[in-house]
């Protein structure tokens, strides 16, 4: 038998994360955390316990480190004994979250900059300690890890540095099929990877823009539309790409939105940006037809995915991670909503967002079928264990709830609510100077905010 040493990393961040019901008290948090970790390291081989506490300060990550070995069994490696040393190379699908827009924005014009090496799902910048992402997690296990993309760049163009990062701002479910097909090409004539034989993992996020465009585009973002534009793209992945896992975020619950433009943190003029990049869901007057839409998205693709029809392979599987189904706005300590995990324009994720994000897709990879977190949320980042070393898919899961798909309670009473001007989802032609002024504006107060730093410092 092989013996293999991995080493994994929890990290709990002293904040608090709540809903308009529940507010969990981070301290509380950080006391439990510290005893169920008293209770693991008893499970440890005493040879191997290595625990190291590094206290940086009060908002900053508080990060353990140990020591996990376990036998892996001499066998064949299907789509389902992969463990997280097993991924070789990692790609990505989807739109400006996924391509890092604003990211790393201090100020409203720093929105035009993709910040690709910083994304969640497909950004490797620096390491887990300074920059938590799917990939500086997975280096923690092979350090040989590819595919993630590096440094950031003004506008979209196709980088080197980007690798398989293959999202577009502004993508929508209709282009997963043309970045599936880009991803494909790429891994065929990559000669730094190995497309038959590198164990692949892919993700794809998508959807808030199908949501913002319902007013303007009804016939193209219905439910059976998103989902069928997501098929295509998982149907070209099973047809032509060997050893891979896929996995597919589930849609967040968009129509939060307004609320972190209204958060007390949040930016002076990020309500104004919000209407721009996402007027229909901005405005709020579309609220029982856009949580019908949006759960409707929610319930068919997971109907798709647990359909069982991307589980015919033992070299290929999809697999749903559901951590944003009930989405949870992140608060400050005292019960608001905090809005610095988002970008200054309140629609993207800042590094903060982003890092959370990573959190909660590891976690849910480390998670069975039928019991993973359905809410974003603050907390450890979770481990393979001797008994259950796998990333959980279909077929390790082994359990009897991943099978029964989930009655979600979509009420009668989500009736429709008619814009109460005619074409008003549309941008009239005036609006387009009031967006150039805006710009300027951003542009002086950006320049001013520099100055001021300036004098002060």
């Amino acid at each position: 038998m092989e013996i293999r040493s991995v080493l994994c990393m929890l990290c709990v961040l002293h904040a608090t994360m709540g809903s308009g019901i529940e507010v969990v008290d981070a301290s509380t948090d950080w006391t439990n955390y510290l005893e169920n970790l008293k209770l693991l390291q008893t499970q440890l081989d005493a040879d191997n316990d290595q625990v190291v506490v590094h206290e940086i300060g009060r908002n900053t990550p508080r990060e353990i480190f140990f020591n996990v070995s376990f036998e892996s069994p001499p066998q064949k490696k299907t789509v389902h004994t992969l463990t997280p040393h097993d991924i070789d190379v990692l790609g990505a699908l989807g739109d400006s979250l996924t391509a890092g827009t604003g990211a790393g924005a201090y100020y409203l014009p720093g929105i035009a900059i993709q910040f690709r090496g910083i994304s969640w799902l497909g950004g490797g910048d620096e390491s887990l300690e300074t920059s938590m992402t799917l990939a500086t997690i997975l280096r923690k296990f092979n350090p040989d890890i590819k595919g993630y993309s590096v440094g950031n760049g003004l506008g979209y163009a196709s980088r080197e540095e980007d690798w398989f990062n293959v999202a577009v701002p502004g993508g929508r479910a209709h282009d997963m099929l043309d970045q599936a097909q880009n991803l494909v090409n790429l891994l065929k004539n990559d000669s730094r990877t190995s497309f038959e034989n590198d164990w692949k993992l892919i993700s794809i996020f998508i959807g808030g823009n199908d949501l913002c465009a319902i007013g303007n585009d009804p016939n193209r973002t219905t439910a059976e539309a998103y989902v069928g534009d997501i098929k295509k793209a998982l149907d070209l992945f099973q047809a032509e790409v060997p050893r891979t896992i896929v996995q597919v975020i589930q849609i967040l619950e968009i129509y939060l939105l307004p609320q972190v433009a209204d958060a007390d943190n949040a930016y002076p003029l990020c309500g104004v940006t919000q209407q721009l990049f996402c007027g229909y869901v901005a405005s709020g007057r579309n609220d029982d037809e856009l949580k019908r839409i949006n759960r409707d998205y929610q319930i068919q693709l997971a109907e798709l995915i647990d359909s069982g029809v991307y589980d015919e392979r033992d070299d290929f599987t999809v697999v749903l991670q559901p951590f944003f189904e009930n989405t949870v706005l992140p608060v400050t300590e005292d019960g608001k909503v905090d809005a610095s995990f988002f970008a200054p324009d309140c629609f993207h994720f800042s590094s903060k967002g982003h890092a959370m994000g990573a959190l909660n897709v590891w976690n849910n990879m480390m998670e069975p079928i039928g019991e993973k977190a359905k809410e974003w949320s603050i907390s450890d980042l979770k481990c393979p264990t001797v008994d259950n070393p796998y990333i959980f898919t279909s077929g390790n899961s082994h359990s009897t709830k991943h099978r029964n798909r989930q009655q979600r309670d979509v009420k009668a009473e989500y009736a429709e609510s008619p814009c109460i001007y005619e074409d008003c989802n549309k941008m009239p032609s005036w609006v387009s100077g009031v967006i150039i002024a805006l710009v300027v504006v951003m542009a002086i107060e950006s320049f001013l905010m520099f100055v001021v730093h300036k004098v002060k410092h």
